[in-house]
């Protein structure tokens, strides 16, 4: 080999690595807060990939159960750069997310869990919103669609009147048409649900049906499972850093992108699998289940257009496009909605 053959092999060897996806080796942790579960699967699977399409060169520790930081305190965490992803449900502090908290409001999210995930992108690219995450430093890896909220208790429920003086473990905006018939809201942290409901802290819990009742144990202590009340989905999403994400090359970027264009079909495809095994333990451990009767529901439904309106004239006296951000979300989600 020519000395002149050998720095033209060299410059292209030099060239290939400075551009290529072994570029720049990362090595993140991830924040979660309660176990391994149906949600957790599709970044589990895109963490996997990126490790083995990058030949080892990206790799992440997915650390769970609150052990890096509370659930209230992920987004600081991640602004502080104490960890590089993180696992952010909005309602935990609206006042820091307000507008991609709109998929918060009662009723919005459907079943499509595609659907859902499409909105979240969609929302999380308006500009206001990109404004909103960058205030944290970070921006969205993943949207994290969630199934309706249902209900597990110790009364049962079977119409609207039924929710007068119950203390329910909800969010804040999905509460709003419940309220209305005097439910009293509570949003305790998932992982605290559990012991809230044994003591009689709460009567009732709101969570994603059925994996979240399972994984946290609610139906070891709860007698009575409300399915098809639907209520709405929590708005949540991976997080990733955004200085973390600017030290990514070019390559790793689109890379990831790609695997989440791949991960999101496998949202409803772990919560499909996951029902029928779940409703078999909640059945061996004596919860009662019943399905709310459909013109009950639509009693509360009818309340949901007025909490919509109520949400963006709030945003619009904050200076915030919330009328803009609610339209993006319904034109990606089911036009049943």
């Amino acid at each position: 080999m020519t000395g002149f053959v050998r720095r033209i092999v060299l410059a292209a060897v030099c060239l290939a690595v400075s551009g290529g996806l072994a570029a720049q080796p990362a090595s993140w942790k991830a924040g979660f807060f309660g176990p391994p579960r149906s949600p957790t699967k599709p970044i589990e699977w895109w963490v996997q990939e990126m490790t083995a399409r990058t030949g080892g060169q990206f790799k992440a520790e997915l650390v769970y159960g609150e052990a890096l930081a509370k659930a209230t305190e992920i987004p600081d965490s991640l602004r502080a750069g104490a960890f590089e992803l993180g696992m952010i449900c909005t309602s935990y502090y609206p006042a820091k997310f307000p507008l991609y908290s709109v998929f918060d409001l009662p009723f919005l999210a459907g079943d499509d869990m595609t659907a859902l995930a499409r909105a979240q992108l969609a929302v999380s690219q308006h500009p206001a919103v990109v404004a909103e995450f960058k205030r944290w430093n970070l921006e969205m890896l993943l949207p994290l669609p969630l199934p309706q909220y249902q209900i597990m208790g110790q009364k049962p429920l079977a119409k609207a009147e039924d929710f007068k003086g119950l203390r329910i473990r909800i969010s804040g905006e999905m509460a709003r048409p419940i309220e209305e018939f005097g439910a009293v809201k509570s949003l305790v942290p998932a992982p605290e649900v559990y012991t809230s409901l044994e003591r009689g802290l709460v009567d009732a819990v709101a969570f994603p049906s059925t994996y979240a009742f399972f994984s946290y144990r609610v139906h070891e202590v709860a007698k009575f499972f409300v399915d098809k009340i639907s209520l709405g989905a929590q708005p949540c999403f991976y997080a990733v850093s955004s200085a973390a994400w600017a030290r990514l090359s070019p390559q790793q970027q689109k890379l990831a992108l790609e695997l989440r264009e791949a991960a999101i079909p496998r949202f409803a495809e772990a919560y499909a699998l996951d029902d029928a095994k779940n409703n078999e333990a909640f059945r061996q451990k004596g919860v009662q289940k019943t399905d709310f009767p459909a013109a009950e529901r639509a009693r509360l439904v009818a309340t949901a257009e007025k909490h919509w309106q109520a949400w963006t004239e709030a945003m619009d006296k904050r200076g915030l496009p919330g009328k803009e951000v609610l339209e993006l979300a319904r034109k990606h989600l089911s036009p049943a909605r």
